[in-house]
């Protein structure tokens, strides 16, 4: 039997962003893949434990693959919301545990590597955020990341980044590391989005622009604000609704919505604290269309997601956005809120123009699985275990 270990360790539900939905489709993805000879080990804390066992429930139920039963999800009862108290557990503790289960490779979802491995790395380093937006971290956090990120690429026998622009930012930022050992395994929209998005019309979505993003500075949410506060003026029905955690960018957002007139100011909804997952589904479904600004993203799955659910975007030419996007999405320079206002109103006043968009975005979406990343997952471990020796990393 090939033992295959994941370390979850990094992830608290509600704090870690997109990080989160890619851990969670792309492990059930690869439980759904196993060969009859392989297993899962899944190394949880005390924050994230019932809900993995609750998706691989969910997965069993399903019935998708016998692989399922093949993954376990091992407790460690480490309190995770602490990142020292995290980085300290995996290499002091993990290691040992990874080498009793006996797993043939590891993979990191969490940008971050072990110091030392009992068997090879593999780790997703998902964007080179710390890089390009150092305003974005407390001084902790960043030079936490300038050591971690860079250990993790290196130590690591194989990279994943989740786009192709987020490869090229690794390989950019760590010298010296070969190309061959940076792959790219894109992330994808949850089937839910695509059900709730399927008999949506220009006439049928709700007059409020959707805003779904942290307040990180580098998000650039105070565009939007502008965005919509152009449009406001004219369009009287017109609402906009912020999605996210508050952030190091958060003073600025709120800056940004005080400058608005009163009128339009009452039409800002702020919306800060974690939703169900059916009433974010609900707001891709009702929205008129979403405005991403963000000048960076290492993927930019709420665009994917919005395009599933027959949303039209509005976004900057930014990052990997532009390839993500694959020309389904309407882009703008970064931070032209002017531009961001007219391309919005052109959806909202052409129904033609909206239906095109929702066409080219379904279609776009439906090129990304997490069937496909999972597998990419998988084929990548298959790799590095086979090679031999297999000897550890670090």
């Amino acid at each position: 039997m090939t033992v295959f270990a994941t370390n979850a360790l990094f992830m608290v539900p509600g704090q870690v962003g997109g990080t989160e939905t890619y851990l969670r489709r792309t492990l059930s993805a690869m439980a759904a893949q196993l060969r009859p000879d392989e297993s899962l080990a899944v190394f949880a804390n005390a924050e994230n434990a019932d809900l993995l066992e609750a998706d691989l429930a969910a997965a069993r139920r399903e019935g998708s693959s016998a692989g399922v039963a093949a993954v376990r999800v091992v407790r460690t009862g480490l309190r995770a919301a602490s990142r020292a108290r995290r980085l300290v557990f995996e290499n002091a503790a993990l290691p040992a545990a990874i080498a009793k289960c006996g797993a043939a490779a590891l993979w990191n979802p969490g940008n971050a590597a072990l110091l030392r491995s009992p068997c090879p790395q593999v780790t997703t380093v998902h964007d080179m955020q710390y890089r390009r937006f150092p305003e974005d971290f407390s001084f902790a956090a960043l030079t936490a990341m300038r050591l971690v990120v860079p250990a993790a690429v290196r130590r690591s026998a194989k990279v994943i980044a989740v786009s192709g622009f987020s490869r090229d930012e690794i390989l950019r930022f760590v010298p010296g590391v070969p190309p061959e050992n940076v792959v790219a395994v894109p992330e994808a929209a949850d089937s839910a989005f695509f059900a709730a998005g399927g008999a949506a019309t220009c006439a049928s979505r709700g007059r409020f622009l959707l805003c779904v993003s942290n307040s990180y500075p580098h998000k650039d949410l105070p565009t939007a604000v502008r965005a919509f506060g152009s449009l406001a003026r004219r369009r009287l029905d017109l609402r906009l609704v912020v999605l996210g955690r508050p952030r190091r960018g958060e003073p600025a957002l709120s800056a940004e919505v005080a400058a608005l007139s009163a009128e339009a100011r009452a039409r800002v909804d702020r919306i800060v604290e974690p939703l169900p997952f059916a009433r974010v589904l609900e707001l891709y479904r009702t929205a008129a269309v979403m405005l991403f600004p963000s000048r960076y993203e290492g993927f930019g799955l709420p665009v994917l997601e919005s395009m599933a659910a027959g949303l039209p975007v509005v976004a900057a030419r930014a990052g990997s956005v532009p390839e993500v996007a694959g020309g389904a999405a309407s882009l703008v320079e970064p931070g032209d809120a002017d531009a961001f206002a007219a391309a919005a109103d052109r959806l909202l006043s052409d129904p033609a123009a909206h239906s095109s968009a929702v066409a080219a975005g379904r279609a776009r979406a439906a090129e990304f699985s997490w069937e496909a990343a999972g597998a990419g997952v998988l084929r990548t471990l298959r790799e590095i275990a086979s090679r031999a020796p297999a000897s550890p990393r670090g």
